[in-house]
């Protein structure tokens, strides 16, 4: 009660500060970002879904080995955290197979969905910008995305041709994770010929935490218990990554029609940090049984995948403006977790093929959208002792309409999807089940600056082949899983209502969102042991989620260059029947003061992120702690370059920071006090 009267006066004191600071007579045009995620192309400002996008030095400042990472700063969004160099993005509360993750707008088809250790096959160094639309976006993306998407935008087929040849070079390094890394692309045109090469390599070492690596908490039950604590502290051992990807596209680009081919590679090899930290700091071992305890946690992971895209476009003049896009994406994924003495334990492979065709209709009496099919088909193969999963092919076939009518100060936006989902291989009693999802949505710029937007969805998600068929220990999130076969579809409801403050002085967004879902399914510990690792059972009840989400950006004196940013996220999930859902995030406030003077600007943010104590059984409560971060950029005027030199402090209070919604948070803190610093040099823009 205490967090909600918290977050709900920081929404009053932002309203309030927002109706005594805006100015209707001193207001200025933001500029207008198109989001590719959306069923059409449409400005940020204009879609009634939730929507953030990242990019320019928002991207550059937030950016962070893994797309999890580099988005958890947003409202509404957090993190699996399980290391540096793996990490899935949280949206309200959900994860795994409900927030998809995209590459230019089709799926990742890699193996991250199966669990949090494994990282997704996307470099976000090699983003133009990343979209991340939160709530169900099932009407675009089918049942994968009940939760929400991040978008990952790399341009690598251009639908126009440069004119002139463009492009960046971008080198940065962190101290606590010891990061070295670089990254750039570059885009030029041929007479009808559009090009992109892009390319990035990083490497880390263990990363340092403030602390002993285990909780508190977790100490405090193990000395009760009887047991011995871990004493692994100051680094957490087995965390080192390299991760090299790039891409190489081409488009032609006729009059009124473009085709074009692109093909990347990702190849990551980092560990996953196990174990209980014994023998660390210098101390001597003695018999074997204390050295495979410090065994136990070198896994490590080496990962490749290879994807080609395919993209083409037909303006059809003679239908009204209409548009005619498909999209095409293949890839051959490989991931192998590596035993302490080199050898391959368990090996995962992924065959995954996605094909998309839309036809984007002009205007006609103000009423504009897109209809479409969409095939996705993903060959599952994992072999080794430690395979919790079985072979298996999951198919779907979807099929959408999404329309939207423009009015004078209102616009609706409704759409429907069906998909048909089959997963079947050799033992298993297979499962074949339709899902129909439904939008309806509106805007209401009832004054120039503020529009009413809201939306209500009803979604329906597959289970996935991990939820219907695991069964056998994962070593490297040390759990043995336990799936159902008799698992059904989970349906849901959400509704979403906002006030966008899109123009003026003041801007910013304040949502309030609330969701029922009927057979929602989640992956609970049960308290019991098989092969001495805990057990978890993915289980199906009905539950229920709400939440608020805040940001606004306030000046601070006229000409000042002064700016307050105000930021706040709450969720709760909760079992219909009683009793809380695992792993969802806390109450999180921040406030920012950002000062920009055209080729110099810094900021100075706390954010707060307090105890969360509503838990489910066999799980502990996580401590409260406050991040203080702070940024510095400078634009110095080399040669006609855009160039950016930047440094940025993370967690400068050296806090033992850890993530709720992480499976492994009372093993694996954040990383301590670090500096990020870098230059991105580009040209042509």
């Amino acid at each position: 009660m205490k967090q909600n009267t918290l977050l709900g006066g920081a929404v009053l004191a932002a309203l309030a500060a927002a109706g005594a600071a805006a100015d209707p007579q001193a207001h200025h045009e933001l500029e207008e970002i198109v989001v590719t995620a959306t069923p059409i192309l449409m400005d940020r400002l204009s879609t009634a879904k939730p929507t953030t996008v990242l990019t320019g030095d928002n991207l550059l400042l937030s950016l962070a080995p893994t797309i999890g990472e580099t988005v958890s700063g947003e409202p509404g969004i957090r993190s699996t955290f399980y290391g540096p160099a793996a990490s899935r993005p949280i949206i309200r509360g959900l994860g795994g197979d409900r927030v998809q993750v995209l590459t230019d707008g089709l799926a990742s088809l890699d193996a991250s969905g199966l669990s949090e250790d494994h990282a997704v096959a996307v470099d976000p160094a090699l983003a133009d910008q990343v979209e991340i639309i939160r709530g169900p976006a099932t009407l675009v993306y089918g049942s994968g995305a009940a939760g929400g998407l991040v978008n990952v935008v790399t341009n690598r087929l251009h639908e126009d041709v440069p004119t002139a040849p463009e492009g960046l070079i971008e080198v940065r390094g962190d101290t606590a994770l010891e990061e070295r890394a670089v990254a750039g692309r570059l885009d030029a045109g041929i007479g009808r010929l559009a090009l992109h090469l892009d390319g990035a390599w990083r490497e880390t070492d263990d990363y340092e935490i403030p602390g002993y690596a285990e909780s508190a908490r977790l100490r405090a039950e193990e000395i009760a218990e009887g047991e011995e604590p871990g004493e692994m502290r100051g680094k957490v051992d087995n965390s080192d990554s390299r991760t090299t990807s790039g891409g190489v596209g081409a488009s032609y680009v006729g009059d009124g029609w473009m085709v074009g081919l692109a093909y990347s590679r990702y190849d990551s090899r980092y560990g996953i940090p196990g174990g209980h930290g014994h023998g660390h700091e210098g101390e001597e071992h003695e018999g074997e049984e204390e050295q495979a305890q410090e065994e136990e946690g070198d896994i490590k992971i080496d990962m490749e995948q290879d994807r080609l895209d395919l993209a083409a476009r037909f303006d059809l003049g003679a239908f009204g403006g209409s548009v005619l896009r498909l999209r095409g994406a293949a890839n051959d994924y490989e991931h192998a977790e590596l035993e302490p003495n080199g050898e391959v334990g368990t090996l995962y492979q992924v065959d995954g093929r996605e094909l998309r065709a839309a036809l984007d209709h002009g205007r006609r009496d103000g009423l504009y959208g897109t209809f479409g099919l969409q095939w996705q088909e993903n060959d599952l193969v994992a072999r080794g002792e430690e395979a919790f999963i079985p072979d298996s092919r999951t198919r779907t076939l979807g099929a959408f309409l999404f329309e939207k009518r423009d009015y004078e100060s209102t616009s609706f936006e409704f759409g429907l999807r069906w998909d048909r989902q089959e997963i079947d291989g050799a033992g298993l009693p297979g499962y074949d089940d339709s899902s129909l999802n439904a939008s309806l949505g509106g805007l209401w710029q009832f004054s120039e600056p503020l529009a009413l937007v809201g939306q209500l969805v009803r979604s329906e998600r597959h289970p996935s082949a991990t939820e219907l068929y695991a069964d056998g220990p994962h070593a490297a999130t040390r759990q043995f899983e336990v799936g159902d076969a008799d698992l059904r579809t989970e349906r849901g409801v959400t509704a979403d209502l906002g006030l966008r403050l899109g123009t003026g002085a003041v801007t910013g967004e304040i949502r309030a969102f609330a969701s029922r879902y009927d057979g929602y399914i989640y992956l609970s510990p049960t308290g019991a042991e098989e092969d001495g690792l805990p057990v978890f059972q993915f289980l199906q009840r009905d539950a229920d989620f709400w939440g608020l989400e805040l940001e606004a950006e306030l000046p601070l004196g006229e000409g000042s260059g002064f700016t307050l940013g105000l930021s706040g996220d709450y969720v709760r999930g909760e079992l219909r029947d009683g009793g809380n859902l695992p792993r969802i995030p806390p109450l999180r406030l921040g406030a920012k003061i950002a000062w920009d003077r055209g080729d110099l600007g810094a900021s100075l943010g706390l954010e707060h992120y307090f105890e969360q104590d509503e838990v489910t059984a066999n799980e502990l409560p996580t401590d409260s702690f406050t991040l203080l971060e702070a940024d510095l950029r400078y634009r110095p005027r080399w040669g006609g370059t855009d160039t950016v030199l930047f440094l940025r402090g993370s967690n400068l209070l050296d806090e033992d920071a850890r993530v709720h919604s992480s499976p492994l948070k009372d093993e694996l803190p954040l990383p301590g006090r670090s500096l990020t610093a870098g230059v991105r040099i580009g040209f042509g823009r």
